[in-house]
């Protein structure tokens, strides 16, 4: 608690000068493991910076809030930095450039890893600078800062706010919680690391009586491998931060919402009584706007223009949803429904009969709900919670189809900058934290995009069932998929993905999802589920192996390969559970792969065990952990474009 209690943490100008240079009031209080700090300034205001330790592992989180208790404006809050903290770190000599390479055993580098903005393998790949040749990002002494933001206003657009810094078997995670556009550097000198966080652009005063709060930023120290501290921080994670009825890895069966309720209650019986063990229905957009037609996929209609009106169409679901939400809840399955509240299409009648609610940009067709007003968020907070309970819905989807920076921005003046982003992010949280008191079992998916909204605060209150949109197309390219369940699943515990619409077992495997898997095999009227033999049968076989295959997933994960979609290479993974010694190995042999042998090298194995491998495809054999740990797992496999599951445990007795 000494770092909490005795270390500011916190940095900004005020009137133009250093705040805590100029004359000020401090009082704290412990209670627990929360540290609160408040100070009073001349000219009303007030900073609370409410600070917590995670005390089972060592992390430290923190959040600020603001309040003009005077009855004139503040002096002008500029250079805000809700994170301002040196932490010790490994020795390190001032180097000047030098033809030697930097070795990743003894230097200091940065993982951090890539939006989901990409929609292809790199999506939340570990980012390297400007593609060093080096592939790390290494930091020295007495450098300039290494600097980070996201793009367009969400989180995790280009950049994700995530960071593993490491030196020689030390290091720290960094997170930094803001859902709208964040900005943080590093640097370093020879025995200390500077870590600075913020919003981007903040030059702001507060008027008589106003509150608002600011990023947080979490911190977790570690030692060990920098292996071993992507578990630490997947454990944290699902200890301290998911809220439980967020981890979830539900199997899902989607609809497109443009679907008429005739064919959807058609399918939710033929998916029953042919007993596919999917816990839930989702049904997607397509569904909103009175004058909307029904359309056969998500790429025809004009449902894209009616975002905004929330009315159920009618020509598609007559008693606009009613009777396919009862249905799901009669084969005791769980509803989930897709909205996207912040985004309000120009043609609609809600943007000509509300315009004191939205925000505009120039001439574009979408608007922006403007979420930091009261009138427009209980407005907002009244009409969903009204769908939720008419509809019984288990699972609220928010999804969130533009960029809102460039809205937030061109709605503040010179002395209020950043003013509309804090509201609205602030009005987003109050949305989701009331949503989750008035409806405690409710979970709520986050979609923006296809996982563009993935950040610490979000995951306090949510899940990702879609962290991709590279899996939006039918036929979903499988390695992808593969590769973003490795580079997801090492900085997030849980994150779902979905199927695509081809029969084919290697496609579907890929599809195995921490976090949830999506199945649209009778998605939209184009599909013709069940219309060839054997189809309902196999999707019924892979849905029961998903099932089998999912508690592994709260294992440990270590990649057994480098996570590339190269079409010659293997993609493997091991997912352990260490409180039952036992995991799942996934392996990929891709279709042009020339390799029939691989050695992996396991982890977590103990030499003076045996160990029991059983195929998902039947099969099993026996070998000792003293093998394992010397030579490791060697398999070979002849043909190519294959998926194979293998279960292991410790033999007893």
């Amino acid at each position: 608690m000494e770092f909490l209690k005795n270390n500011r943490r916190i940095s900004f100008l005020y009137g133009g000068k250093p705040a805590f240079e100029q004359p000020y009031q401090k009082k704290e209080s412990v209670c627990d493991n929360t540290v609160t700090t408040v100070y009073h300034f001349q000219g009303g205001l007030t900073l609370t910076n409410v600070a917590k330790k995670y005390d089972d592992f060592g992390a430290y989180e923190w959040v600020n809030h603001w309040e003009n208790t005077g009855n004139e404006n503040t002096p002008l809050i500029s250079e805000l930095w809700d994170c301002e903290v040196t932490l010790p770190c490994p020795h390190a000599e001032v180097r000047q450039p030098t033809p030697w390479i930097p070795h990743i055993d003894c230097d200091m580098f940065i993982l951090n890893p890539r939006g989901s903005d990409s929609i292809d393998e790199t999506d939340f790949s570990t980012h390297f600078d400007n593609g060093s040749l080096f592939q790390h990002n290494y930091i020295f002494p007495n450098q300039s800062p290494k600097k980070y933001k996201t793009r367009g206003g969400r989180s995790s657009g280009g950049c994700a706010p995530f960071f593993n810094i490491h030196q020689n078997g030390v290091g720290y995670f960094v997170a930094v919680g803001w859902t709208g556009q964040w900005n943080a550097q590093i640097s370093r000198t020879e025995d200390a690391l500077r870590i600075q966080s913020k919003i981007e652009d903040t030059h702001f005063v507060l008027y008589p009586g106003e509150k608002i709060r600011t990023s947080s930023v979490l911190i977790l120290p570690y030692t060990g491998s920098v292996e071993d501290s992507q578990n630490l921080w997947r454990r944290f994670l699902r200890a301290c931060i998911v809220p439980k009825n967020a981890q979830v890895a539900p199997l899902t069966v989607g609809f497109w919402g443009g679907t008429t309720t005739e064919k959807m209650l058609e399918r939710i019986e033929q998916i029953d009584e042919n007993h596919i063990p999917n816990d839930v229905f989702w049904i997607d957009a397509g569904w909103c706007g009175e004058n909307t037609l029904p359309s056969d996929n998500e790429f025809q209609g004009d449902w894209s223009e009616r975002v905004g009106d929330w009315e159920i169409s009618r020509h598609i679901h007559p008693q606009a949803l009613h009777d396919v939400a009862k249905k799901i809840k009669e084969k005791g399955r769980r509803f989930v429904l897709w909205f996207e509240p912040e985004r309000v299409r120009s043609t609609t009648r809600f943007a000509a009969e509300h315009p004191a609610l939205l925000l505009h940009n120039g001439d574009r067709k979408s608007l922006l709900l403007n979420l930091g007003t009261p009138e427009t968020l209980n407005y907002c907070i009244d009409w969903i919670t009204q769908r939720i309970t008419d509809l019984n819905v288990d699972c609220y989807r928010q999804d969130f189809n533009m960029d809102p920076l460039e809205y937030w921005r061109g709605n503040d003046t010179e002395d209020r900058k950043g003013i509309t982003e804090i509201k609205h992010i602030m009005g987003l949280y109050t949305l989701w934290d009331t949503l989750l008191e008035r409806f405690p079992k409710l979970f709520i998916d986050n979609c923006a995009s296809g996982g563009k909204r993935l950040d610490i605060e979000m995951m306090k209150r949510s899940t990702a069932l879609w962290r991709s949109d590279a899996q939006c197309p039918a036929d979903p390219n499988p390695e992808v998929t593969q590769v973003n369940n490795v580079n997801f699943s090492l900085w997030m515990p849980y994150s779902g993905t979905g199927s695509g619409r081809v029969y084919d077992t290697y496609r579907m495997r890929s599809a195995y999802a921490t976090g949830g898997l999506s199945t649209t095999y009778s998605y939209s009227a184009n599909e013709h589920f069940g219309a060839e033999p054997g189809q309902i049968e196999w999707l019924r076989a892979r849905a029961e192996e998903y099932c089998r295959v999912r508690p592994y997933f709260q294992g440990d994960l270590y990649p057994l390969t480098h996570p590339t979609k190269d079409e010659t290479a293997w993609c493997a993974s091991q997912w352990h559970r260490p409180e039952s010694n036992d995991g799942m190995i996934q392996v990929f042999k891709r279709e042009k792969s020339p390799y029939t042998e691989a050695s992996l090298a396991l982890r977590a194995i103990d030499p003076t065990k045996t160990y029991r491998f059983t195929d998902l495809d039947g099969g099993e054999f026996e070998i000792s952990g003293k093998e394992l740990a010397q030579n490791g797992l060697s398999l070979t496999i002849r043909e190519t474009r294959v998926a194979k599951i293998w279960f292991y445990s410790v033999i007893t007795g």
